[in-house]
């Protein structure tokens, strides 16, 4: 298990382009983990944290309603944790309803796609979860940015696969940041490597210019075959 990068972040490079008098200080970690257990993985978090109010950024609009389900579901074990989508899909209402409640403390997750990652404005966000990372480095700074507002410090989780982890490297380049990837002990990824044709598909809702052909879509559902 690896320790944590710290990194902080100034005004000028955190959010929007907004201006604050002190820097504002962001924990940032990377988890390594199979693309199939990261709700598994992101639940034991929220639980094992005690995290009280997290914004977890995921690729699609699919996905924010699937993952929203699954933090949702009830087990006789832990804690419940109550979760809303957050999605441009929803009338500007509901989005607003979403926010009020998150705000309040009524609602502990917001499962929410890049649509909240300019804009969104919450002093006292403690935590942001990449559970898919985005697809250009810029929207990183963005998401991230949701947290330590208003001279607060704040923590950024990117949970990281085997088919996502070159692309949090090239983040991490732009971004010039170092941060290590750790291991959860009972989320210890089993995956080492793709197939061939596999690495080069869109396994995280389209990373940036890395898109698949329709060409490398017929060559990979014939393998799967």
């Amino acid at each position: 298990l690896t320790r944590p990068d710290v990194v902080t972040v100034t005004a000028s490079s955190a959010v929007d382009g907004n201006t604050r008098q002190a820097p504002a200080l962001i924990t940032q970690r990377a988890i390594a983990v199979d693309a199939s257990a990261r709700t598994q993985l992101l639940r034991h978090l929220i639980i094992a944290n005690d995290w009280k109010q997290v914004l977890v950024f995921v690729a699609t609009k699919h996905a924010a309603d699937v993952v929203t389900a699954k933090l949702n579901k009830i087990y006789p074990s832990a804690p419940p944790i109550v979760a809303l989508a957050f999605h441009a899909d929803l009338a500007q209402t509901q989005r607003s309803q979403v926010l009020n409640d998150f705000k309040n403390g009524l609602v502990q997750i917001v499962v929410a796609t890049d649509v909240a990652a300019r804009g969104l404005h919450i002093d006292h966000l403690p935590v942001v979860v990449n559970y898919d990372l985005p697809r250009s480095p810029n929207d990183y700074t963005h998401r991230i940015g949701r947290t330590a507002r208003a001279g607060q410090s704040g923590l950024a989780v990117s949970l990281v696969s085997v088919a996502t982890q070159a692309h949090f490297e090239l983040i991490q380049k732009r971004q010039g940041l170092a941060v290590a990837l750790e291991v959860i002990a009972g989320f210890e990824p089993l995956e080492t490597e793709l197939p061939p044709v596999a690495a080069q598909l869109d396994t995280n809702g389209g990373v940036k210019g890395k898109r698949p052909s329709k060409k490398d879509k017929l060559r990979a559902a014939a393998l799967a075959g």
